[in-house]
């Protein structure tokens, strides 16, 4: 980020906007509801977005005291767990406590100079301006989680917004299984440059990689659909022992938001309850323990965290190797030509719809449209130091997350970044997620 205290405002002020127009998605009602799973109302995260902003800046930083102590305990997820978080106040007063917060915040930025947000400003929350970064991707990482949630909800008790930035039309759909091998040579896995990342992306370091093939697109439906048709879910070679206890105690016939019909299968998307199944579209909406599975039956596996960033970021021109694009096409910001995100189509589209997206060994999507599940528990890398604040990463070294890659159709521009690190649970289904395999040569 610019560490200008205009930029941050505007920065600022943008992804508010962003926020807001989901909550414009459904009544306010539905908001107070949890979407199910057990998941905290969608409501919640508003004012939550609003104490983390406060936290960070106006309490650590600025060294305020709490604005609010009840918001301070209910909008905190360690202090009020998942089934406590109730009788939440309204959508109205929500939006008034973010709007002090916000203003306390740039009353604040407007006693600021550049020289507090250099790079060698002796506090590390302020260097390049850190800390407005880590408020600003929090609230970014919330639109997309309620993206999902808002998702769960019924299609009907939505509004469709009116405009929408679909592709162009040139789709370069590759033939069925078609994948690209990629030569052994060294990739830089993690976060270079000065640019704003999270502690699980530090720090880089170089990798040797093997050489590998990996799928030319995501997994599309059509795929996934002979992998049902063949018996998948049922056939237990297919499935690790684990994958096949967590299949059979939650009765898992196909991925969370297909639905059987008359005529087969149908898919639902945030705005149609029963839309026809595309066969161009990656599957979406599969646990890591899916994903493993189709990998199994397609003759295949997942990818390694090192071989996904590899295919993405890497050259294959010689000592180039170890040059790191910021994105799958290289470093130029993400536009509507270049991929599904940010929530501009707000569906997945079909894959190789953004052609001009290609990652340098010619793998399509591998920035935005859906999350690709690695081979890879979620972990720190060698060296691994947590900060600002170990809940974001280090308690999550479990051994039961594996890392995604590559952003979703609601991923925002600055998380699509190659080293961008997602990490859910095997059993986690709600994410707009799919497959990409990958092979031994």
């Amino acid at each position: 980020m610019s560490n200008t205290v205009e930029h941050i405002i505007n920065s600022f002020t943008a992804t508010r906007r962003d926020t807001h127009q989901l909550f414009h998605l459904a009544p306010e009602a539905e908001l107070h509801r949890s979407p199910g799973f057990g998941y905290r109302p969608i409501l919640w995260h508003l004012a939550h977005i609003g104490v983390f902003e406060a936290f960070w800046i106006l309490q650590t930083i600025k060294g305020d005291a709490p604005l609010d102590n009840r918001y301070e305990r209910l909008f905190d997820p360690i202090k009020t767990p998942r089934e406590s978080s109730k009788d939440l106040p309204s959508r109205a007063a929500m939006e008034d406590f973010l709007a002090q917060v916000r203003a306390g915040v740039t009353n604040y930025l407007a006693t600021l100079d550049g020289n507090v947000l250099d790079a060698n400003t002796a506090n590390p929350l302020m260097r390049r301006g850190y800390v407005f970064d880590l408020v600003l991707e929090h609230e970014r990482q919330h639109q997309e989680t309620l993206a999902y949630l808002l998702h769960l909800l019924d299609p009907a008790k939505k509004t469709r917004p009116r405009e929408l930035h679909l592709p162009d039309g040139k789709t370069d759909i590759q033939p069925a299984g078609k994948m690209v091998t990629i030569p052994a040579g060294a990739v830089v896995v993690g976060a270079t440059g000065n640019d704003f990342a999270y502690d699980n992306e530090y720090p880089a370091h170089s990798v040797e990689v093997s050489a590998f093939r990996i799928d030319v697109h995501p997994t599309t439906n059509a795929e996934y659909l002979n992998f049902i048709e063949a018996g998948g879910y049922a056939r237990d070679e297919f499935w690790s022992e684990e994958g096949r206890a967590w299949r059979d105690k939650e009765n898992i016939t196909a991925p969370l938001y297909w639905q059987t019909s008359s005529e087969g299968f149908t898919t639902r998307t945030m705005f149609d309850a029963q839309a026809p199944l595309d066969s161009h579209h990656p599957v979406s909406g599969v646990s890591w323990y899916e994903a493993e599975a189709y990998a199994r039956f397609a003759g295949k596996r997942l990818p390694t965290e090192a071989e996904w960033e590899r295919a993405a970021s890497g050259s294959p021109d010689g000592d180039a190797s170890i040059i790191k694009r910021r994105f799958a096409w290289g470093d130029a910001e993400p536009d509507a030509s270049l991929c599904n995100f940010g929530n501009h189509v707000w569906e997945t589209t079909p894959v190789g719809a953004y052609p001009r997206g290609a990652s340098a060994f010619g793998a399509l999507d591998m920035t935005g449209n859906v999350w690709e599940w690695t081979s890879d528990a979620f972990a720190g890398y060698p060296g691994f130091e947590p900060f600002p604040y170990p809940e974001y990463s280090k308690e999550w070294f479990d051994g039961d997350h594996r890392v995604l890659k590559g952003g979703s159709w609601a991923t925002r521009s600055s998380i699509l970044r190659t080293s961008f690190r997602n990490f859910f649970r095997r059993n986690f289904r709600i994410a707009f997620a799919g497959v990409r395999c990958a092979a031994d040569v």
